[in-house]
């Protein structure tokens, strides 16, 4: 009775992101291409609107957060809590508009994934749309419920200091983080999806026998009508995979600076809450708990660039297999020559053009991680050495306790 229609196109899939990505201000209300002038002033006014939201809200929040932080013993806690707070706000900002600016290249986006799918089912390899939707719920169901998680957790610890409107403006905050990572990540998982079939396609096409015993090839049987379906199906292959290939391209345009930010945002987090909760360990204050909240908020924020992580390392793999599958073809299919030299060709376009997500500064791969956790022991290390060179409040307190 209550089961949804199934979704037969890409923009069904992507529609519940997107319309939570609307009701945040991260998208414009109409998408389409040449709108008439009132749709226009629609799309201005909404993006106003929550520019004067997320200014308000950082208006009466960030004071707020900076008189909580100068509450704090340690002058090195306080200055690198401020950071962390302002590097915080300022991410609202500059992923809204980043977003509302690539509007158009993202509606370009999934015009050539349309273009991608209605190749494959000419090729007879048909996607699991209702999958991918699922997908796409799951992830956004799951950035309302961690925001509302982390803000439970934060009012249990913090109950009658806060008031109502703060309340608001941090789920809202929150919610425009976790929807940026959300957003990019269904793309992205789409665009995998597809680079998987691109694989599947070319074995089922191109099916590979490698022998078994030494110094024996398999034995090439010309066979007209199966070569000439061979070649027609690489032809459209082919097509397939540049055009994948220019929507990757697209995709770095469109995300590369809001997930950025989000990674330096999380970057930042990462290492000041870590010291935070090194430094109320050690000194076993009573900021143990809020620490151990704030180190929990990190994770929270490390997932998402973990995810992101994951599925642009799988991306670049994909693409990796594509050229070992050719290659496999090359050497054990069964075909004519002339299919063998348009294999070859086509193993060179994938040598120069090969997927990788990126933001122009550094490839999303699990390099990238080991790169961040090395660069945060590292500053970590920095502030600890810093905080015993300026004895803090907090450390005479418990030296004295202990006394």
């Amino acid at each position: 009775m209550f089961r949804r229609k199934a979704p037969d196109n890409v923009r069904q899939v992507i529609l519940p992101c997107q319309i939570v990505c609307k009701c945040l201000g991260l998208a414009p209300v109409f998408m389409a291409s040449d709108l008439p002038l009132w749709k226009n002033c629609v799309n201005s006014g909404h993006l106003l609107l929550f520019m004067v939201l997320i200014t308000r809200g950082t208006w009466n929040s960030l004071p707020l957060e900076l008189k909580l932080d100068s509450e704090l013993g340690s002058l090195v806690v306080k200055h690198s809590n401020a950071l962390t707070i302002i590097a915080y706000y300022i991410q609202p900002f500059l992923g809204t508009i980043t977003s509302r600016y690539a509007a158009g290249k993202i509606r370009l986006l999934f015009d050539n994934i349309e273009i991608v799918d209605r190749q494959f089912a000419l090729l007879g390899t048909h996607n699991s749309y209702e999958g991918d939707m699922n997908i796409v719920v799951i992830s956004t169901v799951g950035a309302f419920a961690g925001s509302i998680f982390l803000l439970i957790i934060y009012l249990i610890f913090a109950a009658g200091t806060i008031n109502i409107e703060y309340i608001f403006e941090t789920m809202y905050f929150n919610m425009l983080f976790s929807m940026t990572c959300v957003y990019a990540l269904s793309v992205s998982y789409l665009l995998l999806r597809r680079f998987c079939m691109v694989n599947l396609a070319l074995s089922t096409h191109f099916p590979s026998v490698i022998p078994l015993e030494d110094g024996t090839l398999p034995k090439k049987v010309y066979n007209a009508r199966y070569t000439e379906k061979q070649h027609e199906s690489l032809t459209k292959i082919k097509i397939v995979v540049d055009k994948l290939n220019d929507t990757t391209s697209l995709t770095n345009q469109c995300f590369a600076l809001q997930v950025l930010y989000c990674v330096g945002v999380s970057f930042v987090i990462g290492i000041v809450c870590s010291f935070y909760l090194f430094r109320a360990v050690i000194y076993r204050n009573d900021q143990l708990a809020m620490g151990a909240i704030n180190f929990i908020w990190y994770m929270y924020y490390l997932s998402f660039v973990l995810f992101f992580i994951a599925i642009g390392s799988r991306i670049s793999q994909e693409g990796r297999r594509i050229g070992i599958t050719v290659h496999k073809a090359i050497n054990f299919c069964n075909t004519s020559g002339t299919v063998i030299n348009e294999l070859i060709i086509f193993s060179q376009q994938l040598l120069h053009h090969n997927p990788v997500i990126t933001c122009g500064l550094f490839v999303y791969d699990w390099s990238l991680l080991y790169t961040m956790l090395g660069a945060t022991a590292t500053y970590l290390i920095i502030l600890i050495q810093f905080d015993v060179s300026f004895p803090s409040l907090d450390v005479g307190n418990s030296t004295t306790s202990s006394l």
